[in-house]
């Protein structure tokens, strides 16, 4: 199995190959609506400028057919520089830029070079037109679980059902009919056996990470944590379903790791096979 290094190795080094076929296209203007997630930003470490992402639901250049297949934009930029972008590029927003633009770029999609942010574009009727369209809620009906409602900016349909006497969030990994129906038997089934299910989470978030609390993230002066003080100071937020059977528990960790979450994964067939303290 890789190591995480070779793994960013590998990305940056992909990166820096995009960047370079992205350069030697010729620039053209064009036309695109902001995706609900905006302009973001990320660095490889021991590199000191970021690099600017954004991704283009529908775009087009001037006198020609809208293309719905996303595009996404890149730009090398000073920390400055990316405040600068974020604040002008913001979602559902339909954006005038000159770029340089390479078709069915690595990991699917077309991608861009952004050389100049020109303005903000409204004479564009159906780029504004579909601006417009995204920003219409799409609901989901499920008489077990209730009304789940599409968020955009991470592809999830998201709803509220009551676990063990308490209210979470419950998020679809879905946007298809097709792939809602699939995550919500994962749901139904979770749900069906909640008691089962909240104690064989709990039970592997103990044997997981209790060692890792213990050796590694004692406050000073603070004593041992038992299994059931563990338990008792791990608060389910929200779990997170698949099409294809598996799931994420989002847990607040009751200070245990000093406020990063609790994340238990696994799948329906295995039970729990993974636990995390992200963020």
């Amino acid at each position: 199995m890789p190591s995480q290094m070779d793994i960013f190795t590998e990305a940056k080094a992909r990166q820096e190959q995009l960047l370079k076929r992205l350069a030697s296209a010729p620039p053209v203007d064009l036309l695109g609506v902001v995706d609900p997630g905006g302009a973001t930003g990320s660095m490889f470490q021991g590199e000191e400028r970021w690099t600017l992402k954004l991704k283009l639901e529908a775009w087009r250049i001037p006198g020609a057919e809208v293309q719905v297949s996303p595009l996404i934009v890149h730009r090398s930029v000073s920390k400055d520089e990316l405040a600068n972008f974020r604040g002008l590029i913001t979602p559902y927003t339909v954006i005038r830029i000159r770029a340089r633009v390479v078709p069915d770029a690595a990991l699917g999609g077309s991608a861009a070079l952004l050389e100049e942010f020109i303005r903000i574009e409204n004479s564009d009727k159906d780029l504004n037109d579909y601006a417009t369209q995204l920003q219409k809620p799409v609901n989901h009906e499920d008489p077990v679980l209730g009304t789940f409602t599409l968020d955009r900016r991470i592809s999830c349909f998201t709803g509220h059902a009551n676990w063990n006497g308490n209210q979470i969030s419950l998020h679809l990994s879905a946007r298809e009919p097709g792939e809602i129906e699939a995550a919500l038997k994962t749901a139904h089934s979770l749900w069906k056996s909640q008691n089962e299910w909240d104690r064989r989470i709990r039970e592997y978030a103990v044997k997981a990470l209790l060692p890792l609390k213990n050796k590694n993230w004692l406050a000073e002066d603070e004593n041992a944590v038992t299994p059931d003080e563990f338990e008792r100071r791990m608060a389910l937020e929200s779990v997170t379903v698949h099409p294809d059977g598996s799931f994420e528990f989002w847990h607040r960790d009751g200070d245990l790791f000093w406020g990063h979450s609790i994340q238990i994964s696994g799948n329906l067939s295995e039970g729990p096979t993974g636990a995390d303290i992200p963020g």
